[in-house]
């Protein structure tokens, strides 16, 4: 393998937060012992009320998912934090007139991530590392050779594949990863590599990492128009504070070349000490990405530690808030920056969820076969364990439907297929692909 190096919460909360925060601090002589000892703030508790839809909808459809699946992880977060503005959560349900049926294409390891090649077999990649061909009758290849080892601090330590916007002349691909500290003390490593698939799909040939960074965490990879691979970085910890550093790579989005190397008009280039890779900051763990067909944008979807999921829409240079902001709260249940959900100079997302429903792969879906879907964002989610589809009308959400609720499963990824169909990928052991098809056909 060669290496080329390129280089205002609502008043009830409110109120309930000042509580906390009068009583936070109580000093008391210890009996019998003269020293002094401090108790540390109580965690604020957000209990579901009776109207609780969770991640379900409607309170109605949380019960009867709640019977079906079992309760949510999410169940007991009853924490909801009040919009900026009209239509960014909780749009209003929405059911497909369309009916459609649900097969299960193929049975296989865990997997991350799917790509269309152009005879219409896909390409996965899988949560242990490695790839495999799928065809069209669900008969899995062999893993391909020359795929990298994968090693990482997260469940997750690789995305992709992507294939080359010229993919059809020159079988060029790309694959992030990340592997296991040089030395102890040592930070894990990020890459990005750039390969061939063989003419006979069972090999990656040329193999070269074109990117790679200490701490950077490769959670999704997509190619913009005009060539450049912009690469989202993940963060795990509930507060930073690094997605808020110009020079850690975690909780940001970058953009190299397709070469590696540095664009001239990236947003940070002339910033001193910043990341010159850097193309915008503040976000947890994005796990789903993909281009508006119609303007080239990149839209997120980004995992928050506890509730507060978002939708985001790209602006180069755009910092994203977190952990200064935010709609969600710290794994721990604690508040992140005492609440705060705005502040001047960070964007605003689209849309959140409340409580989480952990986003992971995204489509804008184009096809002919189901004609109300068309300009709908697709979204998978892991512990929501459902399909989004998001009516979209103006940049904006106007309404939300959930589907294959029913089928009690976490999903990682969603693609749209050449045949105009939708095609998720399961995130449990094994994976399914599944393919949404209309009824009758």
């Amino acid at each position: 393998m060669q290496r080329r190096t390129g280089t205002s919460l609502g008043e009830a909360v409110v109120k309930a937060f000042a509580m906390m925060s009068g009583a936070a601090l109580v000093v008391a002589l210890a009996p019998g012992s003269g020293a002094w000892s401090q108790t540390q703030p109580a965690i604020p508790s957000f209990p579901p009320g009776p109207d609780y839809a969770g991640v379900a909808g409607s309170a109605a459809e949380n019960a009867r998912i709640s019977q079906l699946c079992g309760a949510n992880r999410n169940a007991k977060d009853g924490y909801f934090a009040p919009p900026a503005m009209p239509g960014q959560t909780r749009a209003p349900q929405v059911r497909s007139a369309a009916p459609f049926k649900v097969e299960v294409v193929a049975t296989l390891d865990r997997s991350v991530g799917l790509a269309f090649l152009p005879d219409g077999k896909m390409l996965v990649s899988q949560r242990a590392g490695g790839l495999r061909v799928v065809d069209a009758n669900g008969q899995v290849s062999k893993p391909l050779k020359g795929a990298p080892e994968i090693a990482g601090p997260m469940g997750t330590s690789n995305t992709g594949p992507v294939l080359d916007r010229d993919f059809a002349a020159n079988r060029t691909l790309y694959y992030g990863y990340t592997t296991a500290a040089p030395a102890k003390g040592q930070p894990y490593v990020g890459h990005i590599l750039k390969a061939r698939l063989s003419a006979d799909e069972t090999a990656l040939e040329d193999v070269a990492i074109i990117y790679e960074a200490p701490n950077l965490a490769p959670r999704r990879l997509v190619q913009a128009r005009d060539g450049t691979l912009l690469i989202a970085s993940g963060e795990v910890t509930s507060g930073g504070p690094n997605p808020q550093s110009l020079t850690d790579p975690r909780g940001k989005v970058l953009r190299i070349g397709a070469d590696g190397k540095i664009p001239r008009d990236n947003p940070f280039l002339k910033t001193p000490g910043a990341d010159p890779a850097l193309y915008a900051l503040g976000f947890r763990d994005i796990q789903a990405a993909a281009l508006d067909p119609r303007t080239g944008e990149l839209w997120v979807g980004e995992n928050e530690p506890m509730g507060g999921d978002e939708l985001n829409r790209i602006k180069p240079g755009g910092n994203y808030g977190f952990p200064e902001i935010s709609y969600g709260r710290q794994n721990s249940g604690a508040l992140i920056d005492g609440g705060k959900t705005a502040q001047k100079g960070m964007e605003q997302p689209v849309y959140y969820w409340n409580p989480s429903i952990a986003p992971s792969g995204m489509t804008f879906y184009t096809g002919k076969a189901f004609p109300a879907w068309r300009g709908s964002i697709f979204l998978g989610a892991m512990s929501g364990q459902q399909l989004v589809r998001l009516q979209m009308k103006n940049g904006r959400v106007v309404g939300e439907e959930k589907l294959l609720l029913d089928r009690c499963k976490r999903l990682k990824d969603v693609r749209q297929g050449p045949d105009g169909l939708i095609y998720a990928v399961t995130d449990m052991s094994p994976s399914e692909i599944l393919r949404l098809a209309p009824a009758g056909k």
